[in-house]
């Protein structure tokens, strides 16, 4: 069994929906200290859960992952575990102490042993300890906080870590990826949240803090991931996206369990549902995203077209540093001139909707829905082809509806005709020669967001990193088209990228550095990188993020277990 064991700054701790009712309306969430053994966790005001330690302790992490701590030190053993939603349990030597640090103000009070700490904002903490044993515990009374430490202080704590440690012992690789497919196994245990409000099932959110919502694609890749461990959470995860809709077909980029968001995202639920369909086999799951996703993809075609072309275009918006939520780019400088285009993305997102939906039509044997989705798969690759390729450039771009021209903007999105089967073998073989050129996409760690040539390449989100989940889509088109050794290449770089940044960062980031040089961390996100690490303060490219886990651990999952 190969556990995770690296402890660093702003790793997750959280209690999980395979455990127990996890809400997100009642959050307790945490992230690991980088100056000092401790948890701060995010209620209205900040607390650090905190052990004292000093270097004679000679600590040695044994288990790190988002819900089960564990290390030895010269004095004896500590553990921090999330037992239930809202209680921490743990051991600690009698040599070291067991602080709860809380910012701003807060009335102290003692209860027996307890140490209560009232924020008077309906939030209240509790720590007990006797002997080497601590509980830590939240509510919104008196009451509810003392009967969770009471009732926490009790709690047998080895049958507990090894509930923790059964998924370990479950999905193991031995191999030298083998702690990195463990860390990949504990974040995206950590992303699940339960059934609540208008989510049926237990769904997910991109990295639970600061994000703690449902996003569209972001659920996709995360069930392309979760199908390895359990196909019929994964079918939940797209189900969950599907419960989103409104009646007119339309699905939101983002959603709580009673709000949604007024613009939508790239549509990619077919494929994520074909994907975990192949390992579930579950007809009526598919008969069911089939019907949701057709009314979807025909509101985008509805609402999101300039012309009777079969070419999409992404709503945009006039802030500066996030012009484009919709496409997932959001500052990618494609909509630096803030205006409107027939989109690579959205068209290459829709053609491949259609083919993988005129798959699964055949598939529940409705031929009527197959020749459909057949007609409108060959209507937009046609479109496309006549009017995003660049034959000069041997390139496809986005087109500028207002000036009438190509957006001569190289980025990564212009290889999706390769997942989309839009191109011909010509038209390939010229977007695969732009991959390989090192003045255009082949970095030390390809692909960047946007080419070298372009001015604004960088370190920064949509404008030079790189995103783990382009690098799958794209890696699935290369492969499609017959070029087996540059996807093997490219996914045996992103493995060797994420695996040597995780083992000195202890996490998988949400997007890094196309040269290799500068550690995630580092990188712009819409500005400067802010030290120490506060989200609240400005967000960097995010720890223990979800895709980039899912992503990450489908590749591993299907390479090497």
């Amino acid at each position: 069994m190969v556990i995770p064991n690296i402890w660093s700054q702003g790793q997750l701790f959280a209690f999980s929906a395979l455990d127990g009712t996890a809400h997100i309306k009642d959050d307790f969430l945490g992230i690991l200290c980088g100056d000092k053994l401790g948890i701060r966790f995010f209620s209205k005001v900040k607390r650090e859960l905190v052990v004292t330690v000093t270097k004679q302790d000679a600590p040695e992490f044994e288990t790190v992952t988002g819900d089960l701590i564990t290390l030895q030190t010269a004095h004896g053993k500590i553990d921090f575990i999330y037992a239930v939603a809202h209680l921490i349990c743990g051991s600690v030597p009698a040599e070291n102490q067991v602080l709860v640090m809380t910012e701003g103000q807060y009335r102290p009070e003692t209860a027996g042993s307890v140490l209560l700490q009232d924020t008077q904002d309906g939030e209240i903490t509790g720590l007990l300890r006797q002997g080497d044993r601590f509980a830590f515990a939240y509510g919104h009374s008196r009451e509810e906080v003392l009967q969770l430490v009471t009732d926490g202080i009790a709690l047998p704590l080895e049958p507990l870590k090894a509930q923790r440690l059964q998924l370990y012992q479950d999905f193991s690789l031995n191999h030298e990826y083998g702690p990195l497919y463990a860390k990949c196994l504990s974040v995206m245990k950590t992303q699940l949240y339960s059934p609540e409000g208008q989510f049926k099932q237990i769904w997910s959110t991109p990295d639970r803090l600061p994000h703690r919502r449902l996003w569209l694609w972001d659920s996709v890749f995360h069930a392309i991931g979760h199908r390895h461990l359990d196909a019929a959470l994964a079918e939940g995860l797209i189900l969950s996206v599907c419960d989103t809709q409104q009646a007119d077909g339309f699905i939101p980029h983002m959603s709580s369990p009673d709000k949604r968001s007024s613009i939508t995202q790239p549509p990619v639920i077919a494929m994520g549902a074909w994907l975990v369909y192949e390992i579930s086999g579950n007809k009526t799951f598919l008969k069911t995203v089939y019907e949701s996703n057709k009314k979807f993809l025909l509101w985008c075609r509805e609402n999101r077209r300039d012309s009777d072309a079969e070419l999409y275009t992404w709503k945009t918006q006039s802030l500066v540093t996030c012009r484009c939520d919709e496409c997932g780019m959001d500052n990618s400088p494609r909509f630096d001139l803030d205006t409107r285009l027939e989109a690579i993305d959205f068209s290459c997102f829709m053609a491949n909707e259609t083919r993988i939906m005129e798959r699964i039509a055949l598939e529940l044997e409705d031929p009527e829905g197959a020749r459909f989705f057949g007609a409108w798969y060959a209507s937009i690759k046609t479109a496309v082809n006549e009017k995003l390729w660049c034959r000069e450039d041997g390139f496809y771009y986005d087109y500028d509806i207002q000036n009438k021209c190509f957006l001569k903007v190289q980025t990564v999105a212009s290889f999706l005709p390769l997942l989309a089967g839009i191109c011909d073998e010509k038209q390939a073989k010229s977007l695969v020669a732009y991959l390989q050129d090192p003045a255009h996409f082949h970095t030390p760690f390809p692909i960047p967001s946007v080419s070298k040539q372009h001015p604004t390449y960088g370190t920064d989100m949509w404008r030079g990193a790189v995103w783990i989940n382009y690098n799958h889509m794209i890696i699935g088109g290369l492969e499609a088209y017959g070029y087996q050794a540059l996807a093997d290449n490219l996914r045996d770089k992103t493995l060797d990228v994420l695996n040597r940044w995780y083992l000195r960062k202890g996490t998988l980031f949400e997007f890094y550095d196309s040269e290799d040089l500068h550690a995630p961390n580092e990188l712009n996100r819409k500005g400067t990188p802010f030290e120490p690490y506060d989200f609240q303060v400005r967000y960097q490219s995010i720890r223990d993020y979800g895709w980039s886990c899912a992503l990450c651990f489908d590749l591993l999952d299907r390479k090497y277990a």
